[in-house]
């Protein structure tokens, strides 16, 4: 039976079908409740699916403030990547509902590089696709803050994220935030 990462790295990248069975033996799907945090704790990216939920990428400045940098919603795949437009990495992911997440450990994911070429070249794709995906926030910045709300609930399921969040998300204030709500 064919897991969801595995349709949505089949639709990213064309796989053997022996890749596919490796993938199939090395992949975990689990079960993660409401505020649970994943991170990367090794120096090759790790990766997961979110096959239902939703989530945040986020880390603290030095005074103790959160700042998030990225939303996910399901069927999106989350890594702790690079915001260009702030220079920082988010160090965690947050889930915001009960979710179920598909994910490799970081030695399957070694295992599926020296084993299958395919690999790398499904890696790079993967990257450049959360390139672009980081890149919407700094894009939703650059616009009137009116019109970078709408957007961003054409994006993302607002009615699902605390106000605080997307205020930090879109770099305002709370009370901008609930202004710019209040004239809409």
């Amino acid at each position: 039976m064919k897991t969801q990462l595995i349709k949505y790295l089949e639709a990213i990248y064309p796989l053997s079908d022996e890749f596919k069975k490796s993938l199939a033996e090395v992949i975990v799907t689990k079960a993660v409740r409401k505020t649970d945090t994943l991170t990367q704790s090794n120096t090759i990216a790790s990766i997961w699916l979110l096959e239902k939920g939703l989530a945040k990428g986020c880390y603290d400045d030095q005074y103790g403030k959160e700042h998030i940098t990225r939303f996910w919603k399901q069927g999106e795949l989350m890594l702790l990547s690079y915001d260009r437009a702030a220079h920082i990495r988010a160090d965690r992911i947050v889930l915001l509902e009960n979710s179920t997440v598909s994910t490799m450990s970081y030695a399957s994911i070694i295992f599926l590089y020296d084993r299958f070429a395919e690999t790398a070249k499904l890696a790079s794709r993967i990257l450049l696709n959360d390139r672009n995906l980081s890149e919407q926030r700094a894009f939703l910045c650059s616009l009137p803050i009116g019109e970078a709300y709408l957007e961003f609930t054409r994006l993302f399921p607002s009615h699902r994220l605390l106000h605080k969040d997307i205020a930090s998300y879109l770099d305002i204030s709370r009370s901008r935030l609930s202004k710019i709500k209040a004239n809409l």
